[in-house]
């Protein structure tokens, strides 16, 4: 690891005579990242996105080439881009079921609520042959006379 990016960030410190904790009050950046970058520790690190982030930040501050580090940084890990490793996407979704076959099964449903209906609420099963009577009045309730 002696060319590596975090030997060439912290000779780059040493020869500024930048402490850690200088570099993280410049940077924002946390002193303990700052040395796991330094250590290449990158498990110390929240993830490569902000290791490579953080590589050029840092790098800017002490006056190396950020991009360049971050880039070999991430081909080091072999880590991908943003986008790189994302599945194929077909252009049109596949569906599920044929729409012919869903329609028929709403058409079927408002049938069938239709039909229950129809049966609970509409029949009075006198067997009178469709003529509707009136109610006959309970015990207590006042009777129109006509």
């Amino acid at each position: 690891m002696d060319d590596g990016v975090g030997n060439k960030l912290r000779a780059a410190r040493t020869r500024r005579k930048l402490s850690l904790q200088e570099a993280e009050e410049a940077t924002k950046i946390r002193a303990r990242y700052l040395q796991a970058l330094e250590d290449e520790d990158w498990d110390q690190l929240p993830g490569d996105t902000y290791a490579r982030a953080f590589i050029r930040t840092y790098a800017s501050l002490l006056g190396l080439d950020g991009e360049r580090l971050a880039e070999e940084q991430r081909r080091r890990r072999g880590a991908s881009r943003p986008g790189e490793r994302l599945p194929r996407v077909d252009p049109q979704p596949r569906r599920v079921l044929p729409s012919w076959l869903i329609t028929a099964f709403v058409v079927a449903l408002v049938v069938a609520a239709f039909v229950a209906i129809g049966l609970l609420g509409g029949g009075n099963g006198g067997g009178s042959g469709g003529a509707h009577h009136p109610p006959a009045p309970h015990v207590g309730q006042a009777v129109r006379v006509r």
